[in-house]
């Protein structure tokens, strides 16, 4: 693993109720460089008087390795990316400020390699294979990490870290609407429908490009292996839409149509009336901020649907 983060907490401000800071207290002593890498990056989130962008990328290309991108140290460093921005909330900067400082360091030779087969250059190989080990549900004890981490991706992708590709977008709605969620508490369901929110809140215009021009993917679900094309990009078995999976407008519809049921509490099963034991939901087993979210999703999928299409 990365750095230590079980020193990690927020304080409430003061000044925005509702919000957290994030405070990245010192890991225990271990690789001088490593601490050295944390400090950066606790100056730069800082809410008070933050580290300018320009000097984070200067000094933290200073501190990590030049002899490869595949080395230890970046791959703590892609872990540490994401321990913070599970334990940052979306309702702040850290995400969009974490996305820009890899987004400038991205454009160094340490973060990048060339592949022997056809010259492909790729960016941030460590990273993304951090994304792909922190991929899970919402759990009981902390649901909300789920959440930070949906937006965390969703912001990644905005600033192109990694090649155009809906799979983890996909995954987070169909898990929301399409997989039968009834049996689950409230808080969790609420985890699953917020996770999505985060897709069209940070990437929305992107994904709704890729609806309406499959060109721009990088990757399709062609390149994926057929046994796995299924799990890949397929629908859940809610889905009441035509098609075998992928992105289309008739299931950007549906999913428009689930934050919809959400925000409003009517529709055909995706909140179940007698599932709120744990007193954190409405009659329809979501809580409020999830219905205030969903219906913020909602209204920007109709404003993008109405005003991108010519």
């Amino acid at each position: 693993m990365g750095l230590i983060f079980s020193q990690v907490h927020q304080t409430p401000s003061g000044s925005q109720e509702g919000k957290s800071h994030l405070h990245l207290d010192s890991p225990l002593p271990s690789d001088f460089s490593q601490e050295k890498v944390f400090a950066v990056l606790a100056d730069y989130l800082s809410p008070e008087s933050p580290l300018p962008l320009d000097l984070a990328v200067e000094s933290l290309l200073k501190l990590l390795p030049a002899n490869g991108p595949d080395s230890q140290e970046l791959c703590r460093f892609g872990e540490d990316c994401f321990e913070i921005a599970e334990i940052s909330s979306y309702k702040t900067s850290a995400h969009s400020r974490l996305a820009q400082l890899l987004e400038a360091l991205g454009l160094s030779s340490q973060f990048t390699w060339v592949t022997r087969e056809n010259g492909r250059v790729w960016r941030f190989e460590p990273l993304r294979i951090s994304m792909h080990n922190s991929y899970k549900g919402p759990n009981r004890s902390n649901p909300t990490h789920y959440i930070n981490y949906n937006s965390f991706l969703a912001h990644l992708y905005s600033h192109r870290i990694f090649p155009t590709d809906p799979t983890y977008a996909l995954w987070a709605m169909r898990a929301a609407f399409e997989d039968d969620r009834n049996s689950e508490p409230a808080a969790l369901r609420s985890a699953w429908v917020l996770g999505a929110a985060q897709w069209i809140l940070w990437n929305g215009q992107g994904l709704f490009q890729l609806v309406m021009e499959p060109a721009l993917f990088d990757v399709t679900l062609e390149t994926w292996p057929a046994l796995r094309r299924e799990q890949a990009w397929g629908v859940g078995r809610r889905y009441e839409g035509r098609g075998e999976g992928g992105l289309s407008l008739e299931r950007w519809r549906f999913w428009r149509g689930g934050f919809g049921q959400v925000e409003t509490g009517v529709g055909d099963g995706l909140g179940d009336v007698n599932a709120d034991a744990d007193g954190d939901g409405g009659n329809d087993g979501f809580s409020e901020e999830c219905r205030v979210v969903a219906g913020r999703a909602r209204e920007l999928m109709e404003a993008l649907e109405r005003n991108m299409r010519f």
